[in-house]
């Protein structure tokens, strides 16, 4: 790219950054702070002494990046929890981002119950699409996998859908306006607009909003609570970034994930079927159905890669490239993680109130000092 374009380029995010905040300056946020009482889910047991130094790096290191809260699952046992930087057991944490991986698991639990297929075309649902030549071609997996060629508007639906008082009341009827700019199944695009259709959708086809069904399948079944969800001024519940939850919560989801939807005894979904969430598309080899996967991409991909992993374009897996193939993640804002590792029995949340220079990798070798062995 030449300077010239870069310094436009440069220009238009800060003329960008500037407008949002003189938009947003000083409105009431969303927030769902009510403690989340302890339950006795799991089992609080200790690593062994080489395993818990570097679990307590791994937590000072969370601790000056801006964390609030580091644990450790290993098999059903809790063998690391630290809280920091005003984090707390009890209290939730809005996880932004880490919220869009309910979605995939919605899907797969849809599937099972023989609602929806991931590969309908979401205009069969949608009339609205139908007399669009791309849009009536988006099916389920495009919008689980952020190939749909939706556009994206950060400014509408997602910096919006943080405020109390929003400027665009119904989000998912704003979504389905949205233009698309690439054929569907083309190009991968990190965005709010995607799973804001496929709420849509869910609410049209299930005749109840997605967080209904999804307390009911999946969040009830597995003891998971929540403190609140961000939804537009209509009430519909924001699937790509609404959820609030605590540490320990969000472990039980984890848990549900390694063990290939199984917990405590029950299965929750089918042997098996999670794993369609695992497999990256070709657009992007390392997004699964709202899951980022350990695996390489290519450098000129990196711009498509949320800022964290961009670096990692080119150079091996993009979450840790010592990691095991199987480690995924859901991803959000303020370094909020939750890694799971069914190789290793190990599911990790990581909840932070701050980005301040967190990066995956350093954390990984701090909990993962020996992974690239195992794999």
């Amino acid at each position: 790219m030449s300077r010239s374009k870069k310094l436009v380029c440069v220009l238009l995010c800060l003329a960008c950054v500037l407008t949002c905040c003189v938009v947003f300056k000083g409105r009431p946020r969303q927030t769902y702070l009510t403690p989340i009482p302890l339950d006795s889910s799991f089992v609080v047991g200790r690593p062994d002494s080489l395993r818990h130094a570097g679990y307590l790096a791994a937590a000072e290191y969370s601790q000056q990046h801006g964390g609030t809260a580091l644990l450790v699952l290993d098999g059903d046992s809790l063998v690391f929890e630290s809280y920091h930087n005003a984090g707390a057991a009890d209290r939730p944490l809005h996880i932004f981002s880490g919220t869009k991986s309910f979605s995939g698991v919605l899907a797969v639990a849809a599937v099972e119950d023989g609602l929806f297929e991931l590969d309908e075309l979401v205009a069969e649902t949608l009339p609205q699409w139908a007399g669009d030549a791309r849009k009536q071609r988006i099916s389920v997996r495009h919008l689980l996998s952020f190939t749909s060629g939706l556009e994206q508007s950060m400014v509408n639906l997602t910096m919006d859908g943080l405020n109390q008082r929003q400027r665009v009341a119904d989000k998912y009827a704003y979504a389905l306006e949205l233009e698309t700019g690439h054929e569907p199944g083309a190009w991968f695009e990190y965005g709010s607009s995607h799973l804001t259709v496929f709420g849509a959708f869910v609410k049209k086809k299930l005749g109840e909003d997605a967080l209904s069904y999804l307390q009911r399948r999946i969040f009830g079944p597995i003891g998971m609570r929540v403190a609140g969800w961000n939804r537009d001024g209509v009430g519909n519940p924001m699937l790509p970034y609404g959820a609030w939850t605590t540490a320990r919560e969000w472990l039980k989801f984890g848990k549900l994930l390694r063990d290939d939807g199984r917990y405590e005894g029950r299965q929750i979904l089918q042997p098996g079927s999670l794993a369609v969430c695992f497999e990256g598309s070709q657009a992007l080899p390392c997004y699964g159905l709202t899951f980022w996967l350990n695996q390489p991409v290519d450098a000129a991909r990196g711009p498509q890669l949320v800022p964290q992993l961009k670096r990692n374009a080119g150079k091996g897996p993009v979450i840790y490239e010592a990691g095991p193939a199987d480690l995924v993640a859901a991803a959000g804002f303020n370094g909020n993680r939750l890694y799971v590792i069914p190789s290793l029995g190990l599911v990790i949340a990581r909840q932070g109130d701050g980005e301040e220079g967190f990066v995956d990798r350093e954390l990984l070798e701090l909990l993962l000092p020996s992974a690239g062995d195992q794999r």
